[in-house]
């Protein structure tokens, strides 16, 4: 095994087991957990909900998702070769099937607080955009990858934002369709390391820059999340879940970054 598989092979061993203990945590403390469906049950009542939201949410269909996925498709092709564009059209499409299989017949949302409230984790709306993003990553060209995963971050965190923001969604939901994403890629990392031609240009410097953004709006939706729960307010809680899906954009794309920055 080359020094430049097992080094990639450890990252995405960390990457793997760190996301997967942030969607546990967040089914755990969310949905199976009394004081955690009080509190988002409040968060959905502070948000506005609205059938008709504006992009990018308005935007996911499955003929938007096919599309997305063959065009994202052709880019690996092009950029990376046949072995890079099959990864990037079925791990993500591998995921939003799974979201739905994990939604609809394996979890369970218990009756601790409300009663026949459904099962809503995780969210395959955010699964979508977290995947694809995360594909697109993949698919771009080595140089451009860093500016795509900025992007990326920006796409994330707004679709995070308005699933809670237009009571879609709970904010565990969000958190976990983000962590399946990061999950189902570092999976295919972890069987077979990305390599790719060059190198990401600023590729450390946004590292870095995502890694500061995602921790410290992290720890700051954290703080705010205990201020609204001693004051009892679910706006300021709902604030909190909407950073919150900022800060796991962050962090999200920079696992993405680095996961597709292997070195032929």
């Amino acid at each position: 095994m080359s020094g430049i598989a097992l080094s990639g092979r450890r990252r995405a061993a960390w990457f793997l087991v760190f996301w997967v203990v942030i969607g546990v945590a967040s089914y755990v403390l969310g949905v199976r957990n009394p004081l955690g469906q009080r509190a988002e049950d409040s968060v959905l009542g502070a948000a506005e909900f609205t059938t008709d939201p504006p992009a990018p949410l308005n935007l996911v269909s499955v003929p938007s998702v096919a599309i997305a996925l063959v065009l994202i498709g052709a880019i690996a092709w092009v950029a990376h070769g046949f072995q890079r564009a099959l990864v990037v059209t079925v791990v993500p499409a591998a995921a939003v099937i799974a979201s739905q299989l994990l939604k609809l017949r394996l979890l369970s949302r218990p009756e601790l607080f409300s009663l026949d409230a459904p099962n809503t984790f995780p969210s395959g709306h955010m699964t979508v955009f977290a995947a694809l993003t995360a594909a697109l990553i993949w698919a771009v060209p080595s140089a451009a990858r860093a500016f795509v995963s900025l992007g990326g971050t920006v796409l994330v965190a707004v679709a995070g934002w308005q699933l809670l923001a237009y009571g879609w969604h709970r904010p565990s939901d969000v958190y976990g369709g983000v962590a399946l994403a990061v999950v189902a890629f570092a999976c295919a990392a972890l069987v077979r390391p990305a390599r790719s031609r060059g190198t990401a240009v600023l590729g450390r410097v946004l590292s870095v820059g995502l890694a500061l953004v995602g921790w410290i709006v992290a720890g700051g939706a954290i703080i705010l999340a205990v201020a609204a729960a001693y004051a009892g307010n679910s706006t300021l809680l709902l604030t909190a879940g909407e950073f919150g899906a900022v800060g796991a954009a962050a962090l999200a794309m920079r696992s993405m970054l680095l996961l597709g920055s292997g070195r032929r």
